[in-house]
């Protein structure tokens, strides 16, 4: 079972915040999740084929079009901010 202060830990570094009730939940429900993967993870697969996907199709990619859509400039007019030609985003990561 994990405890509150480990689930603290990594909320503060997933950025989320919790009030006691919701840590009290959450905390029950993630231990949940990691028994399941506990359960997964002492099954034995020694000669099983992995699995790339679950469907039988070899994919459905759209054919290649030289033509862009849009124009770089005409794109960048809805975001509120730009660097070297792109969108500028938000710094996540410490």
């Amino acid at each position: 079972m994990i405890s509150k202060e480990e689930v603290k830990d990594i909320a503060q570094i997933a950025k989320l915040k919790f009030d006691d009730d919701e840590l009290e939940s959450f905390t029950e429900k993630f231990s949940l999740v990691l028994d399941f993967v506990h359960h997964i993870n002492v099954v034995d697969t020694d000669g099983v084929e992995p699995c790339y996907g679950i469907g039988d199709e070899n994919g459905f990619f759209k054919e290649y079009e030289k033509e862009q859509t849009l124009d770089r400039e005409e794109v960048l007019k809805n975001t509120t901010e730009s660097e070297y030609g792109y969108f500028k985003i938000l710094k996540v990561v410490e």
